[in-house]
């Protein structure tokens, strides 16, 4: 039977625990682990933790961690720096990735011709950027629309290089903008095949902000380095980081 001492001792010892999730001093011991360790769990959250354990993620380090997915760094590096395990990491990371909206963050489309309506011309950018996925010959195109005046990212779409992956983009803008917005592009067949020709303007002079746009895309995104250790090895994945990518630099001010 324990001695007066030692319960003080070991309730004591309990009030200086916090859970790692609330923070809250409600602690109490919930048996042992399967290694043997002492488990304890949160009385307001419900959280079971061990105390000392390495495989805890703080929120702190997640927070770093979702910034650096945004950055040109490799997500070995990212493991290194912060100490995670690769399958912890990538779960993480594909979580956060498939977050990304649809619109990637742009609404109220119609206001924004609105109010530019009558004092310009409202004008797009398209083009598409080389990418690959496992190896160098499973290629992967990035089409992308951009807004060279609000420097964003309209849409984009991932596929091969023909008339099915142009006609996808297309059907990825929004109805006002197919409707009241012209398209600069570059001679390639299958831009013609999908924008109307009244509201087509076709020549490289017209592209150099998206294709601007596109070096500091590559200088950002490590996976879209040509000669690069850290490309795609999953298709899905892909999509997901450069669509996270868009949507984090549509957020940018």
């Amino acid at each position: 039977m324990a001695t007066w001492p030692h319960v003080f001792k070991a309730t004591k010892l309990l009030k200086m625990i916090s859970c790692p999730d609330c923070h809250s001093t409600k602690i109490k011991k919930n048996g042992l682990t399967h290694y043997g360790k002492q488990n304890h769990k949160c009385k307001d959250c419900d959280r079971q933790f061990v105390l000392n354990n390495n495989h805890t993620i703080t929120e702190r380090t997640r927070c770093i961690i979702r910034n650096l997915l945004q950055e040109r760094i490799s997500l070995h590096a990212i493991c290194r720096v912060c100490e995670v395990s690769m399958t912890w990491l990538m779960s993480f990371a594909v979580e956060h990735w498939l977050s990304t909206p649809d619109d990637l963050g742009l609404t109220n489309h119609s206001h924004h011709i609105e109010s530019r309506e009558g004092l310009q011309i409202i004008g797009f950018q398209a083009d598409e950027m080389w990418s690959f996925v496992g190896a160098k010959q499973r290629k992967a195109w990035i089409w992308v629309v951009y807004d060279p005046h609000r420097t964003k990212v309209i849409c984009f779409h991932i596929g091969g290089r023909g008339k099915a992956s142009a006609r996808a983009l297309w059907n990825k803008l929004p109805q006002v903008y197919k409707d009241r917005c012209t398209f600069s592009t570059d001679d390639w067949e299958a831009y013609a095949a999908i924008i109307p020709a009244s509201q087509h303007v076709v020549g490289k002079a017209h592209t150099h902000n998206i294709e601007g746009i596109f070096t500091t895309f590559r200088a950002r995104i490590s996976r879209l380095v040509r000669k690069s250790l850290s490309f795609s090895k999953i298709w899905r994945n892909h999509v997901a980081a450069i669509g996270y990518f868009f949507w984090q630099f549509n957020l940018e001010p």
